[in-house]
């Protein structure tokens, strides 16, 4: 959660809200700073194979 004073020194932070420090005391401001490990992504759908999405384009075809 972002301060809109900074803890260090009590200084405004203004147009500074989403720094990653203080722009008076240059400390860090932790609330504002991401972890830096990454979020692992969610594993995607396995691609279908080329055979299955021939087979699905000739289905689709005859149906039309």
């Amino acid at each position: 959660m972002n301060k809109s004073k900074c803890p260090a020194c009590g200084g405004k932070l203004g147009n500074f809200l989403y720094a990653k420090a203080c722009p008076h005391c240059h400390a860090e401001l932790l609330e504002n700073t991401r972890a830096l490990t990454e979020i692992p992504k969610p594993a995607s759908p396995k691609v279908a194979s080329w055979l299955a999405r021939a087979y699905s384009r000739v289905v689709r075809f005859v149906e039309s």
